[in-house]
């Protein structure tokens, strides 16, 4: 279920730099929330990044079209009940890479991590419940 919206100004940053950033990010996503896994679930990462124009983007109270700073914002959706130590180095490592990737300031970044009750979510029209409860169950009885 990982899922990973960046929202950032329109035309400011590189179609290529921008790419790179969700390609990194997907792989770091899997690598965090699925540590156990080999192979690492890459298919379930979906990453989008929406742009906004300058007139409908404000930080500090300026636009974007004035000059306002470029300041992405970020959410990562995930199913509740993970360990909170590695939600928070989800939120590092996905701002490290908006830093590395866009050249934008650490300090203007922000993003937040949306936990989703696995009962209201589903994945390819199952619940994600039931998925979860699958997977466990064929882990354990492998072991």
């Amino acid at each position: 279920m990982p899922i990973l919206e960046i929202h950032l100004i329109a035309d400011r940053h590189s179609d290529a730099d921008v790419a790179a950033l969700l390609k990194d990010a997907s792989v770091l996503y899997v690598e965090i929330l699925y540590p156990d896994m080999n192979p690492r679930p890459i298919e379930r990462a979906r990453a989008f990044v929406t742009f906004h124009s300058g007139l409908h983007w404000a930080t500090g109270g300026i636009l974007g079209s004035d000059g306002g700073e470029s300041a992405p914002y970020f959410t990562c959706l995930t199913l509740a009940g993970r360990p909170v130590d590695q939600l928070q180095q989800l939120l590092v490592g996905v701002t490290d890479l908006i830093v590395r990737h866009l050249g934008v300031q650490k300090a203007g970044v922000r993003g937040r991590i949306i936990p989703i009750d696995p009962a209201l979510w589903c994945i390819g029209g199952t619940v994600a419940s039931i998925v979860r409860k699958t997977e466990v169950d064929e882990r354990q009885a492998l072991n």
